[in-house]
């Protein structure tokens, strides 16, 4: 979010400077894991469908000026129990927002693609839907910053901020720079830089990503279905095509689990336990071995990500409470990537007091609640 805001305020005209705690394309947020899953069938709530539009747009005119497939549209298949309310709610959206989708039931699902469900269960298919390829989408955004004049510094970690009359950063190094504005958009390390925002409501959580190595005769059924996601009894699953998009295999995740109390446990994004246990595993073989057996097979590849999240799992995107020099950007709650270049859009036209650029998206104040 930091880099899509550089990029789309250096191509307003804005002097911009970067400070990036890691590397270009790391694995310490919620970045990471070479693919993000794009979506419309939102069941979170129909307000967020002008905003992915707006970002699917950028995406591929980003996409277009780089020479390289940011997006591969490869849609959205959502499923579940017929009276799963999340389930209803995406469905709902498509309806709402008069989007192009597909009511299936489970035989008809099942008759399509090589995933299991009972008969009676729903599913939706988002023919918009996707993933995005991380790195080529960094990629881009720095690119076209850099090229609009933004300096993009990593390995800059940033120990705290100055509200006086001159606003100004302190760095871990005891150095120190000043500023017009500043955009805080630091992950799973804002609540330690913005103590004021929110305070102990934004809450920093664990996720394990897993690929397998199913057998070879599966791999070209598995290439082709689209990104998918299972609302269960249990808790929301998610997975994405076979492929070789950073590490070959078949990606899944969990996004809540119902058997994993744990995934609700705060952590400190500075220690956080980093290697996948079996009971990490053991509910995504589960999920595969009940509703997609093709894809069965050893774990080779794990990976830790970092969700922050905001009590209701919305975004935190404002100017700061005491200083409205700074603008926030954060609590993206483990579905905010495919915003990027919208919400780059948004910091702009905040810190260069403007009214949003973007429709259906408004800004209140956290009295009112996070926007």
């Amino acid at each position: 979010m930091g880099l899509a805001s550089a990029w789309a305020l250096a191509r307003r005209g804005a002097a911009v400077t970067v400070l990036e705690r890691f590397g270009h394309v790391h694995d310490r947020g919620s970045h990471s894991g070479h693919t993000r899953v794009t979506r419309q069938a939102y069941h979170e709530g129909s307000s967020y469908v002008p905003l992915i539009q707006q970002a699917d747009r950028e995406w591929l005119a980003l996409g277009q000026r780089a020479g390289r497939e940011l997006l591969a549209r490869v849609g959205l298949l959502l499923f579940g129990p017929p009276d799963d309310h999340e389930l209803l709610a995406a469905l709902e959206t498509c309806r709402a927002c008069e989007l192009p989708y597909e009511r299936l039931v489970g035989a008809q699902a099942r008759a399509r693609w090589p995933f299991t469900m009972p008969d009676d269960w729903l599913a939706c298919f988002d023919p918009s839907g996707g993933y995005l390829r991380v790195g080529p989408c960094l990629d881009a955004l720095a690119r076209e910053a850099r090229d609009a004049g933004a300096r993009i510094h990593h390995g800059v970690a940033v120990a705290g901020l100055e509200h006086g009359p001159t606003l100004a950063v302190r760095l871990a190094d005891g150095s120190r720079l000043t500023a017009d504005r500043l955009v805080v958009a630091a992950g799973a390390w804002l609540p330690s830089l913005c103590p004021a925002l929110l305070p102990g409501r934004l809450v920093r959580q664990r996720r394990i990503l897993a690929w397998t190595t199913p057998a070879p005769e599966h791999v070209a059924a598995l290439s082709t279905i689209p990104v998918w996601g299972a609302f269960l009894p249990d808790g929301f699953f998610y997975g994405f095509p076979h492929g070789s998009e950073g590490v070959t295999g078949l990606k899944l995740a969990v996004h809540t689990s119902k058997q994993q109390p744990w995934l609700q446990t705060p952590v400190d994004p500075d220690a956080v336990d980093r290697e996948a246990h079996p009971a990490d595993l053991d509910p995504l073989a589960r999920v595969l071995a009940e509703h997609l057996p093709i894809g069965v097979g050893p774990f080779t590849t794990t990976h830790a990500c970092l969700y922050t999240n905001s009590p209701s799992m919305s975004f935190v995107i404002d100017r700061l409470p005491g200083d409205p020099r700074v603008i926030v950007a954060g609590a993206f709650s483990g579905h905010g990537f495919k915003f990027a270049p919208a919400i780059g859009l948004h910091v702009a036209g905040l810190l260069l007091d403007e009214d949003s650029p973007l429709p259906g998206l408004s800004v209140r104040s956290h009295e009112q609640g996070p926007s």
